[in-house]
Formats: structure tokens, sequence, C-alpha cells
């Protein structure tokens, strides 16, 4: 999206802004004009600038994800659920036991490969006597008693090996079955938070759902939310898209409170449009109707936060793009409320609860806003009032907070 189609909105947008806060002034002013005295309320500087903060760049809407989620499924092959250690909400560490394993017929097939073990062992003895036997006779056979004897070696030996590789066998299933049956004790892999976890599906496992060939119930026994990183999904418009770029610094800014921010990246942008509609993730709060034209593709994007304390999973947030919001802002203020003495420019401004007439230098007028640029002599934190007949230097004002709070 170019710089002159952004300013185009943007105009449209404080515009409307602009009317409405000169409307006010105006109204107040002549109000407080017939009353002869009157009283004066002030204006902030920015309160007036109205929307053009917010509409110099995009604004997106995102939700707070965690890195990733660890799915611990049931393993039937080691047994039943005994018991489960943690609750869903608990903060766990990598390496926390969450639940652990019963297994009543692997310890039985664990007995049945123990025993197995020891006959192949047995085996082996065996024919390693029978060789030392054989080789004894040797010794004191005749030679035509020796040949024989050899040939039995030969065979004895053969059968020695067939009997070690059986022993191998066995430890092997051995050690694999006891690795099931002792090994009842499931632990986190990452920290983070118990998500999810299935009762129902812990209860049909303990009825033996699972046994005779039947499936075992879907999805994962328990989940954990990975909190070593957090991540904020959005939805960005077809039409805007190419504004966006991975590594892309951006500001995530709390919907409750826009003082609020954390810093992060663009780390990935998909290449093809989500199924969902989505209008609340794809509202690009700079882009007005173009946005939400029902018409065009939504894409999800992803920001990794380098820092995330304060936030918690499932927040809505807005993702402002980091370059645009550090611009630096052009204070600008309705043409009307300048006062004009011979070649110099003032406003009716407010130091210490009184009237100051300030002198400003100004800079390029915006007609099609009302709007006009001061480049000195004014910030946007401070205060001014419509030059009427009542503004006097020196008359005490009273600044009223509460309308600030409602803008």
């Amino acid at each position: 999206m170019s710089k002159k189609k952004k300013w185009i909105i943007a105009i449209s947008v404080v515009v409307i802004l602009a009317l409405l806060a000169g409307g006010y002034i105006f109204t107040k002013s002549k109000f407080n004009s017939s009353a002869g005295e009157g009283e004066i309320f002030p204006m902030k500087v920015s309160d007036m600038m109205g929307g053009m903060e917010a509409s110099s760049g995009s604004l997106f809407a995102g939700v707070v994800e965690p890195k990733e989620t660890e799915k611990i499924f049931l393993d039937p092959e080691r047994g039943t659920v005994k018991e489960v250690f943690v609750k869903e909400g608990d903060v766990v560490k990598a390496g926390a036991q969450l639940f652990s394993y019963e297994n009543k017929e692997g310890e039985m097939e664990l007995k049945q490969k123990g025993l197995e073990l020891e006959i192949a062992n047995s085996s082996v003895k065996q024919k390693k006597s029978e060789i030392w036997s054989l080789e004894k006779q040797i010794k004191n056979a005749s030679a035509e008693e020796k040949t024989a004897l050899r040939q039995q070696v030969t065979q004895a030996e053969a059968d020695l090996k067939i009997a070690q590789f059986e022993v191998e066998k066995a430890n092997l299933e051995y050690q694999e079955m006891k690795k099931k049956v002792n090994d009842n004790i499931v632990k986190a892999k990452v920290n983070g938070i118990v998500q999810k976890i299935d009762e129902e599906q812990k209860q049909s496992a303990a009825g033996g759902n699972n046994q005779m060939g039947q499936q075992q119930a879907p999805g994962s026994f328990m989940q954990i939310y990975n909190t070593d990183a957090y991540f904020v999904k959005g939805n960005v418009n077809e039409l805007i898209k190419d504004e966006l770029q991975v590594g892309q610094e951006v500001n995530v800014v709390s919907r409750k409170d826009p003082e609020q921010k954390w810093p992060g990246k663009i780390i990935e942008i998909g290449k093809l449009p989500t199924e969902e509609n989505g209008e609340d993730m794809s509202m690009d709060m700079g882009m007005g109707d173009m946005a939400m034209n029902p018409q065009a593709s939504n894409y999800p994007f992803q920001v990794q936060l380098t820092e995330h304390e304060g936030l918690e999973f499932g927040y809505h947030v807005f993702i402002e793009l980091k370059g645009e919001e550090e611009a630096p802002q052009e204070v600008t203020i309705p043409t009307d409320m300048i006062v004009m003495d011979g070649d110099k420019s003032f406003v009716w401004t407010v130091v210490d609860e009184k009237l100051k007439k300030q002198e400003v230098k100004l800079g390029e007028e915006i007609p099609d806003m009302m709007m006009t640029i001061v480049e000195s002599g004014l910030t946007k934190d401070d205060y001014v009032v419509y030059p009427d007949d009542t503004v006097k230097e020196g008359k005490k004002v009273t600044i009223d907070d509460s309308l600030e709070e409602h803008q």
C-alpha cells in the first residue's frame, strides 16, 4: 500500500474528527461568549489531531499463542493410567512427573521374557560344557576316535553360536519389556502450563476399551502449553499483504492499555489464505473498508515476541508495524484556532491554568482537512482554546480531565 493511498484514507478519517472537534469547540465557545464572563473549555492538541497518529500506519488484530503445544497420547502397550500427578492450569517444569502407568499384563510378559532368557543362557552353558568334555576326550582318544570327536566339537561350536544368538535376542526382548513395565512415569518435556487432561479417555482406558483390537479414544490425553516463548497470530488482507516482510520488527499493543507494548518481529507469512472469514483477525485499523472487503482473502502471519511479561495465552492484541509507529508525528491544529497579528501567528494556550497568547511557527496548510501544521511553539500535550471574544490574556481556566478520558 503506497503512502499516497494511506494519506488519502487518513484525510477522510481526520476530516470527520476535525469537524467534530471544531464543532464542539465552536459551540462551547459561543455558548460561553453569550454568557458574558463564561467558562473556557481547553482542548488538548493531540485530541484535535484526531486519528492521524493511528492512521499513519497499519494496525492489525492478533491473538497470543504458545510457542508449541506438547501433546501426550496414551500408549496401550505401557498399560493403563494409574495416577495423575497434575491438574489443568498447573505450571510445570521440563522433567516434572505428569502421570503413571499400571501394566499387569506387561509384568506377566516380563516374567515370561525373563524365563526365556534363563533358558537361553542355560543352553549356552550346556553347549560350552559339551565342547569342553569333547576336547578332554580327544586328548586320550585314538587317531580314528579323534576324527569323530573333532566333528562333534565342530557341530557343538555351531550349536553354541546359535544358542548365544538366542541369548542376545532373549535379552533384548527382556530389556525392552522391562523398560515398558518399569518406566511407568511420564514426564513433561517442556516448561509450560497443563492445558488439558482428558479424564474420559483415562476412564475408557482403565475400563479396557483399548484391548482386543478396539481403538483408543481419539485425541491427546494431556496437552501442555510451552511457555518458553510467546507468539502472536494475525491475519493480513491480500490488498495490504505486501506491507509485511519476514524479519520486520513490530510492536504488540495491549487493547486495554495502548501505552503497554511488547517488541517482536514477523517470523512467518502464510503462502495460502485462511479458510475462515475471521473478520476480527483480519481488521486493519488504518485501511478502513479496504481491509474488510469480503471479496479479498486473508493470509496468516506470525509474530515472535522478545518479551512477554504481562501477556497470557488467548489475549487479543493489536500488532503495529514498528517503523511506521516510530515515525515523527507532526503537530496539527484546526486552522481557525490560529490568530494572526500582523505577520506573526499565535494560538491561545493554557499555562498554569491561565490563558497565554503563544507565538507559533506555521508549516504547510492542509485545506482539505481544515488543518495547519505547527512547526514550533506548540506540542501535542499542550492545551489550546478557541479564540473568541471571551478569551483574554491571563484569564483563569480549568482543564476538565474527564473530557480527555472520553477521547
